[in-house]
């Protein structure tokens, strides 16, 4: 009996509370941007319903303005990616009012892509090769017939980073040049790398 008495006072002071300012206790859209690094590309724009907020470059917060009325839901989305960048957002949605905050968080990474190309002419074992200090295609083994190229793979690079294929290790009684090997990821992938073995 004490139990609801104290329930019902409790509720009745929120009532009272919220009707002395004019209605519904209101609650703020807002949360955390989570990268790897910085979030260093512009042209992120998160959405609640109508209200859009853009979010400028190296933004570790945000906030919509305007404000969620308790009960009310709210579905926070992406709307436009930042460049050369793709985010997720994560407890995005629900009613207001279930926890004393709102807090959002978008996750943001930069954009990678596949590193490829074909080996001519190879006819030896023991082809190595590496884009830059980092991923090394393994030995490479040569085909049936050496004027069909022979494939091979290099990983994925991050947009905006620069890329340079290299001999690592050269094939038995073969030398081989590379072509197309150095230049900067962007937007899509690259796959016109050529190596030419000789003789």
């Amino acid at each position: 009996m004490k139990v609801s008495t104290l329930r019902a006072t409790a509720a009745l002071t929120l009532a009272l509370a919220l009707a002395g300012c004019g209605g519904k206790a209101m609650f703020d859209v807002a949360g955390v941007i989570s990268t790897a690094g910085p979030l260093t590309n512009s042209g992120l724009v998160l959405a609640n319903g109508s209200d859009l907020l853009p979010v400028p470059a190296n933004a570790t917060e945000f906030k919509f303005s305007q404000r969620v009325a308790y009960g009310d839901n709210y579905n926070v989305v992406q709307q436009t990616p930042p460049d050369h960048m793709s985010c997720q957002v994560f407890n995005g949605s629900g009613s207001a009012g279930h926890t004393s905050t709102i807090l959002v968080t978008v996750q943001c990474t930069q954009n990678s892509y596949p590193l490829s190309g074909s080996v001519k002419g190879l006819k030896g074992t023991g082809l190595v090769l590496i884009n830059g200090a980092g991923a090394t295609t393994g030995q490479i083994v040569p085909g049936s017939d050496p004027t069909i190229p022979v494939g091979f793979q290099l990983g994925n690079v991050f947009d905006g980073s620069a890329f340079g294929v290299t001999v690592l290790t050269q094939p038995a009684n073969q030398t081989c040049t590379v072509e197309n090997g150095t230049g900067i990821m962007h937007d899509k992938p690259v796959s016109n790398v050529l190596v030419t073995c000789t003789p």
